[in-house]
C-alpha cells in the first residue's frame, strides 16, 4: 500500500482516507451505498509551481487466461470499467500556479452506489480493483506529484440475512451400516474464522470401525470473457481426523477447520458478470467393515465466504467520545463544539461550512478557537452533545441546499443523478 511519495525534499504530496476499507451493508438490491471520503494533501516547503492538481478514482474488472498449447493456444480477457470519477481541484490553465510555502488540503467526498461488486484480490485469472490517484502537474523538466491509494470494496450482510441465522445439518441412515448427523453452526464465515463441525454417527452394523474422517473447503470459480468460459476448483483448507473416536454405540466428536485469510488462499463469495466464486464443505467417513473392506459416506454443504466478519461487531454504536458523529444536525451546537474543543480540529472540515471556515482561520492564526462570550476551555469540560438538541430538528434537502451548509468534507450535497445512477454495468 503506498501512502505518500516523497518527491524531494522541499514537497510531500498525499491522498489521506478517512478510510481505505468501505463497506457496503446488505446484499445489492439492499444496500444504500457509502460515501468515500478523503483529502488530498500537498506540503511546500519553500515555494512550488504547479499546472494544475487533479484526483481520479476509478473500479475495474478483470478476466484473463489462456488456453491450449502450441499454435492451438489462444488468450481470452475482458476489462470493465465499474466506476469512474475525477476531481480537478487547480484545473489546467494558461499560466502556472505560483504555491507560497506552507500546507494545502483539498477535501472530497464521492457517493457510491450499493451494486458495486466487492473487492477480489489474489486470484489468477480475474480481478476486481478499486484506486485514487492523485497528480500535482508541474511545469516542464519538473517531475510531477504523484500519490496512489488503494481502495477495498467490502459487503456485509444485513443482521436480518436469512443466511446469517442458517445453520446446516445433514442427517440420514446409510445403507443398514450407520445413521449419521454432521452439523455446522452457521452458513456464512469469513477468513481466518473456524468452522466448528459435529459429527454424531451412530453404527448399526456389527464390529464397524472408523478409519479416518476428513473435512474440505473447496473453492469454485468461473471466469467470463465474451463467449468463453473457464470453470475451475481448488482445495482451500484439508483436514483429516485418522483418530476419530470408533468405541461404543455412539461416536460423537467436534472438528475445527480454521479457514485461511482471505486474499490469495481464499476468496470471498462473488456473483458478477467476469467473476463468480462459490464455496462448499465437504465430508468424508471412511469405514472398515467386518469382512475387511473398505466403505466411504461423502456429503457435502454450501457455504459463503464473506469479506467482513460477522463475528466482529461491525454496526456497533460509536464510542461516548465519537457520539458527535451521528448527533442530530445543529448548527449553531456544531460551532460551539468546535469552539470549546469538544470536536476534533482534524474533522473540522466534516462540519457545516461556516463553522470548519471559522476553525481552519483558527487554526492557521494558532488561536484555541474559544467561541464568543463563552469561557476558555481548559481541556476539563466537553459541550454535551446532545443537551438541549431538538431530535427533530433535521434539516429537509430544500433546507439544506438554500443554506448551503452539510455535514460533509466538499460542502455541497451531492446531486441526485450522483447518488441514484450506480456505475458503469457489471
Amino acid at each position: 500500500m503506498v501512502h505518500a511519495i516523497h518527491l524531494a525534499p522541499s514537497s510531500e504530496f498525499k491522498i489521506n482516507l478517512e478510510s481505505d476499507k468501505l463497506i457496503l451493508h446488505g446484499n445489492v438490491d439492499e444496500s444504500g451505498g457509502v460515501i468515500l471520503r478523503g483529502s488530498v494533501s500537498l506540503d511546500c516547503a519553500e515555494p512550488t509551481k504547479v499546472k494544475a492538481v487533479t484526483l481520479k478514482f476509478i473500479g475495474k474488472m478483470k478476466v484473463a487466461w489462456t488456453e491450449g498449447v502450441g499454435s492451438h493456444q489462444r488468450f481470452h480477457k475482458e476489462d470493465r470499467t465499474i466506476y469512474e470519477h475525477e476531481w480537478s481541484f487547480l484545473p489546467p490553465k494558461k499560466k502556472v500556479y505560483q504555491l507560497g510555502s506552507g500546507q494545502y488540503k483539498w477535501d472530497f467526498e464521492l457517493p457510491l452506489p450499493g451494486d458495486l461488486p466487492e473487492t477480489i484480490e489474489g486470484s489468477e485469472h480475474g480481478q476486481v480493483y478499486y484506486k485514487l490517484k492523485a497528480v500535482a502537474e508541474r511545469p516542464t523538466f519538473s517531475m510531477n506529484f504523484v500519490d496512489k491509494r488503494p481502495v477495498q470494496v467490502l459487503r456485509y450482510m444485513l443482521p436480518s440475512a436469512l443466511e446469517l441465522s442458517q445453520s446446516l445439518l445433514i442427517a440420514n441412515e446409510w445403507a443398514d451400516k450407520m445413521s449419521y448427523e454432521i452439523s455446522v453452526p452457521s452458513k456464512v464465515y469469513s477468513g481466518a474464522d473456524v468452522i466448528p463441525i459435529t459429527f454424531d454417527l451412530t453404527p448399526i452394523a456389527q464390529e464397524l470401525k472408523a478409519r479416518y474422517i476428513t473435512c474440505t473447503l473447496k473453492e469454485y470459480c468461473t471466469y467470463t470473457a465474451g463467449e468463453h468460459v473457464k470453470s475451475e476448483s481448488r482445495i482451500v483448507k484439508f483436514l483429516r481426523d485418522d483418530d476419530f473416536p470408533s468405541e461404543g454405540p455412539r461416536w460423537t466428536k467436534i472438528e475445527l477447520l480454521r479457514i485461511p485469510h482471505i486474499g490469495t488462499n481464499v476468496h470471498c463469495d462473488a456473483d458478477t458478470d467476469l467473476i463468480k466464486i462459490k464455496h462448499k464443505l465437504k465430508f468424508t467417513v471412511s469405514l472398515i467393515n467386518l469382512d475387511g473392506h473398505i466403505s466411504e459416506l461423502r456429503a457435502a454443504v454450501p457455504l459463503i465466504i464473506s469479506s467482513v466478519s460477522h463475528s466482529e461487531e461491525v454496526n456497533a454504536l460509536p464510542a461516548y467520545e465519537d457520539a458527535w458523529k451521528s448527533m442530530p444536525y445543529d448548527p449553531e451546537v456544531l460551532a460551539q463544539l468546535i469552539a470549546s474543543g469538544g470536536m476534533p480540529r482534524s474533522v473540522a472540515v466534516a462540519v457545516p461550512n461556516a463553522a470548519a471556515s471559522t476553525a481552519q482561520q483558527d487554526d492557521r492564526d494558532g488561536s484555541e478557537g474559544s467561541g464568543s462570550g463563552e469561557e476558555e476551555d481548559d481541556g476539563t469540560s466537553m459541550w454535551p452533545p446532545f443537551d438541549g438538541i431538538d431530535l427533530s430538528r433535521v434539516p429537509s434537502y430544500t433546507t439544506a441546499v438554500r443554506s448551503n451548509r452539510l455535514y460533509s468534507f466538499s460542502g455541497s450535497l451531492p446531486t441526485y443523478e450522483s447518488i441514484s445512477v450506480p456505475g458503469v454495468a457489471r
